[in-house]
């Protein structure tokens, strides 16, 4: 992997063209999985973020076979059967998956232009005492001082806030981790383990009942200079399977449990955003003359746009 697995890698924000990142969870070595690959590429993202649960396999080979055309620009974040269907544990996991892509450690950060980016490892302790913790703590408090970063985003498996599908929200790691996102002012927090696809509305952590988050605006799809609230994002219908999403949770804003294909994040150089799931295929219903929804494929797209200045993010 190309992005250093601390914050030291050098700082060019400013000086970049706008950028297109890539985030999808919950893989498999499928036909589907296969599609993703080639819809994921088809978009030449910068960074490709693996969020967990990649093969389901004794070992990592079919997964990495499937994601070759752009395993030099992959990082990945731990999912529970990374773990568990390794063979071998946690050391055949780091072996595996680890070790192939260049990386050292499961939960680390790193720049990419004027974005910081750190991974949470939930199968790791994670608690305030923890190594883990402090390293997140410290790394947040680096993130939203240093003046070159304009966003910052998280990569963990486990939702912390999800519709009800086969996996709840994890309120643990929600109560350890939600209070700092909203006190250093992180972005956008990528998931995965529901094999589905789900944004909710920028969100503040409820400490009366952190289930039940306060919404900071409620806008479907178009957010301007606003300075609360945290987006969590499921991607998790890179290809495994799909989990049925029983109802809407009144905090998500968009979600669909039909169509397999990825999140794009397209950072632009001018301090905003474009959040777009593209499906792998296209809607049946498409009409090339009257749809501007490019292929037909996108199922859902958000925009956020800053206009503090830069290194402002109080």
């Amino acid at each position: 992997m190309g992005y250093a697995q601390d914050s030291s890698i050098a700082n060019t924000a400013n000086t970049h063209d706008s950028f297109n990142i890539a985030v999808a969870s919950d893989w498999g070595c499928k036909g589907d999985a296969e599609q993703t690959a080639n819809n994921i590429q088809s978009h030449d993202p910068d960074l490709v973020i693996a969020g967990g649960d990649l093969s389901y396999k004794g070992s990592a080979a079919c997964w990495m076979d499937i994601i070759a055309p752009f395993k030099d620009k992959t990082t990945i974040s731990m999912g529970d059967h990374d773990y568990d269907d390794t063979t071998g544990g946690k050391t055949g996991a780091i072996n595996d998956y680890l070790k192939p892509l260049g990386m050292t450690n499961t939960y680390y950060s790193f720049n990419l232009h004027n974005v910081h980016f750190v991974a949470i490892d939930p199968y790791v302790a994670y608690g305030p005492n923890s190594p883990q913790y402090r390293f997140v703590v410290n790394d947040l408090a680096n993130a939203y001082n240093d003046p070159n970063i304009d966003w910052i985003f998280v990569i963990e498996h486990i939702p912390l806030y999800t519709s009800p599908s086969k996996h709840p929200a994890d309120s643990t790691i929600r109560d350890v981790f939600h209070p700092l996102f909203d006190k250093y002012n992180v972005d956008l927090v990528f998931s995965g383990d529901n094999h589905n696809y789900q944004r909710t509305y920028p969100l503040i952590y409820n400490p009366s009942d952190s289930s039940a988050p306060i919404i900071s605006k409620k806008d479907h799809s178009n957010y301007k200079d606003d300075k609360d609230g945290v987006i969590y994002l499921i991607s998790g219908a890179a290809g495994r399977s799909h989990y049925d999403i029983t109802q809407q949770a009144p905090f998500v804003a968009k979600q669909d449990d039909t169509q397999f294909g990825f999140l794009n994040i397209h950072v632009k150089s001018d301090k905003a955003l474009v959040g777009t799931f593209y499906a792998n295929e296209r809607n049946p219903n498409y009409n090339p003359i009257s749809d501007t929804n490019q292929r037909g494929n996108i199922v859902d797209q958000f925009t956020i746009s800053k206009l503090t200045t830069v290194g402002s993010r109080s």
